[in-house]
C-alpha cells in the first residue's frame, strides 16, 4: 500500500541534479578558501624564515659579545669577535648585507665594520687585523686601551645588523634585524 506518492512534476529533485548542484557549490566554497589556505601557507614561511634569521643574528651578537669578554685587550680583539660573528651567521648563510659594531656601551666609542670579502686580505670594512698590513686601521675603541683589571673591568657591546630580504614582499622589501649585546670584559689575571 502506498501511503503517499511523489509526482516529478512536484517539485521532486532527482539524485542527479543534486549531486550537480552540490560540485557547484563544493567549487565555489574552493575558490574562496583555497586563496586563503596559501596566503596563510606563505605567511607561516616567509614569517619563520624571518624569525629564523633574527635568531641568528640574535646569537651571533651575543657569541661576538661573549668572545671579545674573553680576548680583553689584545691587538687582534676585534677581527677575532668579527670572526666569531661571521661563523655564527655564516652557518645559517647569512653572509650578505651585516654589519657589525664593537664599542663601549658606557660612552657609546667603537667603530661599525661591514662585511666585504672582495679583498683576499681582510674581508672586513674598515679592517682590524693588524696582519693585513696596509689595510690595517686601528679601531676608534683600540682593544689596547680596554680596563682589564680586576675588579671594575670595563664592558664590551657587539651589534649586528642584518638585512633581511622578504621572499614574496607583500609586506616589505627589507627588514633590518638589530641586536645589541654586551658582558663585562673578564679580568685579565695572569700575564701572557
Amino acid at each position: 500500500m502506498n501511503w503517499f506518492r511523489v509526482r516529478s512534476d512536484a517539485g521532486h529533485v532527482s539524485p542527479r541534479q543534486f549531486d550537480s548542484r552540490e560540485r557547484g557549490a563544493t567549487l565555489v566554497e574552493a575558490a574562496f578558501v583555497y586563496p586563503l589556505l596559501f596566503v596563510a601557507l606563505f605567511a607561516i614561511v616567509e614569517f619563520g624564515l624571518a624569525f629564523k634569521d633574527y635568531l641568528t643574528v640574535s646569537h651571533a651578537a651575543r657569541d661576538g659579545a661573549r668572545a671579545g669578554a674573553t680576548y680583553g685587550n689584545i691587538q687582534e680583539a676585534d677581527i677575532l669577535i668579527l670572526e666569531d660573528v661571521h661563523r655564527a651567521l655564516s652557518t645559517a648563510g647569512l653572509t650578505d648585507g651585516i654589519k657589525v659594531r664593537v664599542f663601549d656601551p658606557i660612552n657609546g666609542k667603537g667603530t661599525t665594520y661591514d662585511y666585504d670579502p672582495s679583498d683576499p686580505r681582510c674581508d672586513w670594512r674598515p679592517c682590524p687585523d693588524p696582519a693585513a698590513g696596509a689595510l690595517y686601521r686601528v679601531p676608534d675603541w683600540n682593544p689596547l686601551t680596554r680596563d682589564v683589571t680586576a675588579p671594575f673591568t670595563d664592558r664590551l657591546a657587539v651589534e649586528v645588523t642584518f638585512t633581511h630580504h622578504w621572499i614574496t614582499s607583500f609586506f616589505l622589501d627589507e627588514t633590518d634585524f638589530a641586536v645589541v649585546a654586551d658582558f663585562q670584559i673578564e679580568p685579565q689575571v695572569f700575564d701572557p
